[in-house]
């Protein structure tokens, strides 16, 4: 799974320390955290939500120093430009789905490049040192509709000196539940704290479900389908039997009769396959909107992991061979049963 890939990339000793919004994480708490034992580093972030020339939907602003930055994403990997310095300097470094038009792919921003910001009731010009790469989701932040600027930048421009997520190394992956437990003694409800390891967790725990549901339904589909493809057929053979007889009666050979109905079968299979693979694409394209929550917080929905969906050409060729296997097998003994049909017994049916 990429969102498996992606935790790996965070790290097994990655801790998340989220603001619920009841009290503000701040400076103090960065200090008291770096004073907890097994703590070996503290990434403080600030994230908020803006409006971009260009771009019809809300883009997050991420404060961040350049050296964290590296730490959340894994690995750099930057399509042009350079990385920001850590410096209180108008910089970004901006996501792919920032530069590009993710519907025509049309350029959009370039390295080198202004783009301008809202932040409150002010406009604020950003210098684009760098763009990324594509990345795909990532837990905490989504980086290709992220614009990543130096955080005490951040911090005067909008007048926050507050931090919506800290993140949190521990020495050790031994050591992670300990860490996490201390973290959530601490803060109690003032933040939520959850391990990447408890996130990988939920993850398959939930995927697990997911699956054993989709064999189900699959199962269920595929012996509903067959079913109705094996009542169709067969009404077809007994509303065309005088057919069949007349056209045996003018030659037409048994194999013949049931190649007809193997093709009839078959083209049903097909286009079957054809309108599910349709309303499947939609329904997986459809559900980032349908999961958006645009009823929260700015703060709250600027680390909202984004869900960037993906279809494997592999399991599509799977599903639409399977669905012409189960026409098929289904079209068998109508086929069949219409091609042992005898002349004149056929042409006297009523």
């Amino acid at each position: 799974m990429s969102l498996l890939s992606n935790l790996e990339k965070l790290g097994p000793t990655t801790i998340l320390v989220i603001s619920t919004g009841s009290s503000p994480l701040t400076d103090a708490d960065v200090a008291r955290i770096s004073t907890l034992p097994n703590v070996e580093s503290v990434i403080p972030t600030l994230r908020t939500v803006t409006k971009v020339p260009g771009i019809d939907e809300e883009v997050t602003l991420v404060g961040i120093s350049s050296r964290d930055l590296l730490k959340i994403l894994g690995e750099l990997r930057l399509e042009e430009g350079q990385m920001y310095i850590d410096a209180p300097a108008p910089q970004s470094v901006i996501g792919h789905n920032i530069a590009y038009d993710p519907t025509t792919g049309k350029r959009l921003y370039e390295a080198g490049g202004l783009i301008l910001v809202r932040l409150g009731r002010s406009s604020i010009p950003l210098a684009i040192v760098g763009v990324l790469d594509s990345y795909g989701s990532v837990i905490g932040v989504s980086p290709d509709d992220s614009i990543f600027i130096p955080i005490d930048f951040l911090k005067k421009a909008a007048h926050k000196f507050r931090y919506n997520v800290i993140v949190v190394k521990a020495t050790d992956v031994n050591v992670v539940d300990q860490v996490t437990e201390t973290l959530t003694n601490v803060y109690g409800g003032r933040a939520r704290v959850m391990s990447v390891q408890q996130i990988a967790r939920i993850i398959m725990q939930i995927t697990g479900q997911f699956n054993i549901l989709l064999v189900s339904i699959a199962s269920t589909s595929f012996i509903a389908a067959g079913l109705g493809t094996f009542n169709i057929m067969m009404i077809s053979v007994l509303e065309r039997v005088r057919e069949i007889g007349i056209l045996k009666a003018l030659g037409m050979k048994d194999r013949q009769i049931l190649l007809l109905y193997v093709n009839q079968g078959f083209l049903i299979g097909a286009m079957g396959s054809l309108l599910g693979l349709t309303l499947g694409v939609t329904l997986t394209y459809g559900l980032p909107s349908f999961f958006s929550a645009p009823q929260v917080t700015p703060e709250a929905r600027a680390f909202i992991p984004a869900y960037t969906p993906t279809i494997s050409p592999f399991y599509t060729f799977v599903s639409i061979i399977l669905s012409l296997v189960v026409t098929l097998v289904s079209t068998a003994y109508p086929a069949w049963k219409a091609s042992r049909l005898h002349p004149v017994e056929a042409l006297r049916y009523e």
